[in-house]
C-alpha cells in the first residue's frame, strides 16, 4: 500500500500542475486578445501613433512570458504568433488599415488557438 503514495502524490502533482498551466496561459492569452482589441479600435480611429505604442507594449507584455511558453507548448504554434506580432508592426507603420485588422484578427485566433490547446477538454484528452 506504501508504495502507492509516492507515485499517487506525484500524478496529483502533474495534474495540479496541469490545471495551472491551462488556466495560466487562458488567463495570458485572454488580457493580450484584450489589448488587441483596443489596438485594432485605435486603428479604425486611424490613431496610428498610439496604436503602435500600445502594440509594443502588448508584445513586450508577450516577450515577458515566451520563456515559461517554450517549455510547456510547441513552438511551431509559438513562432506563428511571433510572425503575426511581426507582420502586425510592419502594417501599422505602413498604416494599412485592412491589413492591420486583418492580422490582428489572425493574431487574435492564434491566441486563443494557444488557449484551447492548454485547456482541459475532451478534445486535448483524446
Amino acid at each position: 500500500m506504501k508504495a502507492l503514495y509516492i507515485p499517487t502524490c506525484l500524478l496529483a502533482v502533474i495534474l495540479g500542475f496541469s490545471l495551472w498551466t491551462g488556466r495560466y496561459v487562458e488567463q495570458r492569452t485572454s488580457h493580450w486578445t484584450g489589448l488587441l482589441s483596443e489596438i485594432d479600435e485605435l486603428a479604425r480611429q486611424e490613431d496610428w501613433g498610439q496604436a503602435e505604442e500600445r502594440l509594443r507594449k502588448a508584445y513586450a507584455d508577450w516577450d515577458a512570458s515566451q520563456t515559461f511558453f517554450h517549455t510547456i507548448m510547441d513552438h511551431q504554434e509559438l513562432d506563428e504568433a511571433e510572425n503575426l506580432f511581426a507582420g502586425a508592426f510592419a502594417v501599422c507603420r505602413e498604416e494599412d488599415g485592412a491589413d492591420f485588422h486583418m492580422l490582428l484578427a489572425q493574431l487574435t485566433g492564434q491566441l486563443d488557438l494557444l488557449a484551447e490547446t492548454q485547456g482541459i477538454s475532451i478534445r486535448n484528452i483524446f
